[in-house]
Parts: C-alpha cells; structure tokens; sequence
C-alpha cells in the first residue's frame, strides 16, 4: 500500500474518531436494551467463535496503527470502523464481534503460521482473533444524546476501510525497522531471538501476501462506505482463492449491499437477499436442528477469515478440513430463535394513531402481498417471498432495482482446481471451469463434513444448505460483459435466485438505509417515485430521524461518506442504483405515504 493511501486512511480515520466517538461513549454507560435475551445470550452472541482467523492474537494486541504508535487494537480507534464497543457490564475491553478463536491449527496452510522455534499447533495453539456475524448485525442509533443498542439490526460498519487500515499497518510493521522491532519484542515476549525474529518476519510477510491477494481478487473502483459490503463477492472470491486461482481470476466485488437485519432470519426459507441459501430443520423435541442454517453460516465463516483445505478426494464422509466450528454456529442459531424485533422506543415521538390506523388499511392495500403479515403465511409455509426479475421488469420496469448482487452470484465463475471432478450439491460432476457458486455449495458442505464430529453431537448428519446455480447456457461477448451478464439475467426465467427477497417487516424502522444496497436513506423516500428519490446523500451519522425514519442524512461537520446514486452526467451507477421498488408509490398523495411511514413505526 502506498504512503498517499495510507496517509489518507489515517485522515479519514482520525476525522471519523471524532465523529462517531461521543455515541460510543453513550453506548458504554447505557449497556444494551432487552429484545427477548438473556445476558448470557448477548454475551455469548458478541464474543463466539465461528472459527474467523484474520490475525494472531498476539499480533493483534502488539499492531500499531501505519502512521502512529498507537496501538491497533484500542477499541476507541475501531469504533472510527464502525464497530460497536462493548457495554461496560461485558467487562470486554474489545469491540462487539471481536472473538478468539482457540482450535487446533496443525493442519492449517494459510493460518497455520509459525513464528517461533517449536510453535507445532495442536492443543497448544495460539489464539487467533477474528471476527462473528454480531460485528456486521448489531445497530446504534441515537436520538438526542440518547443510544439505542439494536441487536440483529444492521451495522454502520466500513469494512472496506477496515480492511485497508489492517493491511496498511501489517505492510507499515514489516517495512518499518522500529516499528517491527517494537512489534516482535511484545510478540516475542519471552523468546525475543535474532532466529525467532526472523521466523516472525517471514509469517508476517506470508500473512500480508496473502491479504494482498484477497484484495486483488475483489478489487473493485466502487466505495461501499458505511452500512455495505459486498459480502456474497467476497465469499466467492475467497473459494477460487482456496481452490488455487490466480488474483486475475477473482470477480469485481461490486454489489455492495445493506447488512440484512437478522432478529426473524430463522423463520424465513431463503436467506440472503437474493435467496440463496435454504433453511431447513429437522423437527425434534424442543428445538429444531437447523442444518441448513449451518450451512449457509459455514459459508460466511469461509468468506470472513475462515480457511478450508479443498482435498480433491474427499471422499465419503471425509469432508474438508476447516476453521468453521460448527458446534458454535448451531448454537448461536437458536440464540437467534429468541431474539425478538426491536420495538418503537419510549423517548421517540409517538406515532400518530389516526395516521397508524390509515397506514394499517394502506398497507394492507398495497404491501401485505409481498410482506407477509402472520395472517397471509401458510402453516408450515415460507414467511418470504421471492420477486424475480422477471416480476419486476412487468409494469415497464419501474419496479425493477438494481440486479448486480443477485446477477454477480449467479453469473461469476472460475477455475475449480483441486475441485475438478467432484460431484457438486445437484450431482454434476464439475470441469475445470465451473461457477462459483457451486464451489462455494461444495466447500460448505465438505466443510460441515470435515467437522462430523461436532454436527452428530448436535444431532444432525445432513449437511446441505447453500444451493448453487442451475444449468443456464450463458451468451458470451467478450467486448462487453457487463451488458452481456446484464441481458442474461435479465432474460433468464425460473431461476429464483435471480431476484430478491421481499421479507417481513417487523422492526423495519431500525434497519435504515434501505433497499437491498442500501441506496435509499428513509422509509419516506422509498415510498416516493424513483426519479424523486435523494441521488446522493451522507452516511456514517447514526442520529435517528423519527418523522422519516432512517438515520441524518446531512454532511456530518467531520467525516461521513457520500453515497451517489448518479453521476455528475445524471446516469445511473451500476451498484448504487435507487430506482424500483415503487409499486404505485408514484399515485400514493402525501398523506397516505405519511399514514404508511406511521404505521411501519409500529411493525
């Protein structure tokens, strides 16, 4: 990384210190609030791990930010992320979704580093740090002066930023002599050696080549900012980097999309915004076991600092070796099952009831057909439903939004490696060319396999849950692919994954910005006319807006990141896109879309 960039990182980071630090500190006095958990819940949901491994420990507590002494690791300056610290009762000195993971890592090739004479792994391991889902599912919104700790809702974090911010300091501990040395004296403590220093220098550079090459894989021009993250991109990337690919042959990350917000994901059938991944449950005595929910939670472990040894003779019920730890994800799931939806709160300005009242018939009138209520969900049916592209493109396209998560995990594909002639999810024996998706379907469940002994001794021996893409002859124009991927998805008919989710609503008022990427900043702009939407407005404040629902959009006086729907020539940018979605939005009058806005404060 070069000084410009870096110096720029650290401008960026110390202005948004300054801006996101006094809500933090609210956070920490006032604790989290109650959404049906127990503090053990919480506890446990903050700090398990799921088997990420982004660096050492030991690594991380001794880190020093590029430009600075200080260290790394101080949660005041992960708060300028986006990260949540913990609430003072944790006795935690790390920010929410912070973990360690503590396995054995003698098989391990990416994380399996050595930095010391006789470090073997095994029971002995050192610790890893990580991150879990609660880092990108946990929300703070404040309303004067006051914070709100919303579990399950969806972060304000810049993972792009942060992840620029670790490679910058890996790359500034390893060029700069002072820096290294302060760096493996901490580190080293105990066993500080001219041939231990040498041993750690060389882990530290395999560690950043391999950081490297995650960023070339998913190197892309767009800007997620706060509150994105082109999280399915990445996931795909990182199985064709374990699968051996080459940094040329990684997929732009380019669909940023909206954390989803999680406290309902457990009764839904499709999860992800496009509907990729499956529920499904065995039903037992008490709780289900949620095989599948381990399956589509395995492949964001892989996608988040995991790490999968692709065996090309897996065998029967071999599997993969894997950091995923199964029994934690499984646990954790029915953690979710208890987690209830945000209510309205008490110091907020209380909805008008006579606007509430009308919302309520309008909502019925004009939603409830996409949003299931309880009262239109079948027994046993899904509580979701799914809205091709096709669907959207009726009504001459004004509902159609825009389509580059769902066409980006559909159409990307890569070489298989030491994947090539093994049996995908559906039975096709794969070439060498195949598409990502269902590599990623074929690490999730030889992962889940590799860890047998946890997944029986949570009662489960099936181990599906991520589903691949169907059989579709793809145009091919290499002068211009992305109008030729656009005309596929396009066109393509029953395939449900190219589309979105229209999810249920409940707790809806603490999930902004809003459409799937995120594009629309309230409640009350979604239900304007597309071309009447903000083209361009700042995130990165997490003050409420209680009369439009969705956090300020107004220039912080430090910080902040834009968010640009349109370029300066009025064109629409691919990944931004704010259009769709209206479903007669266009013939609501002012009232009704108030009355609507008032009566989803109560969902």
């Amino acid at each position: 990384m070069n000084f410009s960039k870096t110096f720029k990182i650290a401008t960026v980071v110390s202005a948004l210190a300054l801006m996101l630090g006094p809500g933090c500190q609210y956070l920490q006095k006032r604790g989290a609030q109650a959404q049906g958990w127990t503090a053990q819940e919480r506890s446990d949901w903050y700090w398990a791990s799921q088997g990420s491994r982004l660096m050492p420990l030991s690594w991380f507590k001794a880190l020093e930010q590029a430009q600075t002494r200080k260290k790394f690791s101080e949660v005041d300056y992960l708060t300028t992320f986006g990260f949540l610290p913990p609430p003072q009762v944790s006795g935690e000195d790390r920010p929410i979704g912070f973990t360690h993971d503590t396995q054995d890592d003698a098989n391990f090739e990416v994380t399996g580093l050595r930095w010391y004479e006789g470090q073997t792994g095994g029971e002995n391991s050192e610790h890893w740090m990580g991150l879990n889902c609660s880092a990108c599912h946990t929300a703070l919104i404040t309303y004067e002066g006051t914070p709100h700790l919303v579990d399950g809702g969806p972060s304000l974090l810049d993972f792009q930023l942060f992840i620029e911010a670790v490679d910058a300091s890996l790359e500034a501990t390893h060029e700069d002599p002072q820096k290294f040395a302060r760096f493996a004296g901490l580190v080293l403590d105990g066993k500080d050696t001219e041939d231990n220093r040498a041993m750690l220098k060389e882990a530290l550079s395999k560690h950043i080549k391999w950081q490297e090459k995650t960023d070339k894989m998913n190197e892309t021009g767009m800007r997620y900012g706060f509150g994105r993250l082109d999280a399915v991109g990445h996931i795909l990337n990182k199985i064709l980097m374990f699968n051996g690919a080459g940094e040329k042959e990684g997929n732009e990350a380019n669909a940023p999309v909206s954390y989803p917000f999680i406290w309902d994901i457990w009764r839904q059938e499709r999860v992800q915004w496009n509907g990729v991944a499956l529920n499904s449950r065995i039903p037992l005595p008490g709780d289900p076991v949620e095989y599948g929910a381990a399956g589509r939670n395995a492949g964001e472990v892989l996608g988040v600092f995991g790490e999968v040894i692709v065996d090309p003779d897996p065998g029967f019920l071999k599997g993969y070796k894997s950091s995923v730890n199964v029994k934690n994800l499984m646990r954790l799931e029915r953690i979710l099952k208890d987690l209830e939806a945000p209510a309205w709160p008490s110091d907020f300005p209380t909805p008008d009831q006579a606007l509430v009242d009308q919302g309520k018939e309008l909502f019925k009138e004009h939603c409830v057909d996409c949003h299931l209520t309880p009262d239109r969900q079948e027994p046993n049916g899904p509580t979701e439903k799914m809205i091709s592209f096709t669907e959207m493109q009726e009504d001459g396209g004004k509902n159609l939004t825009d389509i580059w998560m769902a066409c980006n995990a559909f159409i990307y594909e890569g070489p298989t490696g030491p994947m090539e002639g093994t049996k995908d999810n559906e039975g096709k024996v794969m070439g060498d060319v195949e598409p990502v998706a269902n590599m990623l379907g074929v690490a999730v469940k030889n992962s889940l396999i590799g860890r047998k002994e946890e997944l029986i001794g949570e009662a489960v021996n099936n181990f599906f849950g991520i589903r691949g893409r169907p059989d579709v002859e793809l145009a091919l124009d290499p002068f211009d692919p992305r109008a030729n991927d656009r005309n596929t998805c396009l066109s393509t008919k029953d395939v449900i994954i190219l589309g979105y989710k229209a999810r249920p609503l409940d707790g809806i008022w603490a999930t902004a910005p809003f459409l799937h990427n995120g594009s629309v900043p309230t409640l009350y702009d979604l239900l304007l006319p597309a071309s009447e939407r903000p083209k361009s407005f700042w995130v990165g404040s997490r003050e409420f807006d209680p009369v439009n629902v969705g956090y300020s959009t107004e220039k912080p006086a430090i910080g902040g990141f834009e968010l640009k729907t349109h370029g300066p020539s009025g064109r629409v940018i691919e990944g931004n896109s704010n259009k769709g979605h209206e479903y007669g939005a266009d013939a609501l009058s002012e009232e009704q879309r108030r009355a609507l806005v008032e009566y989803m404060k109560t969902l």
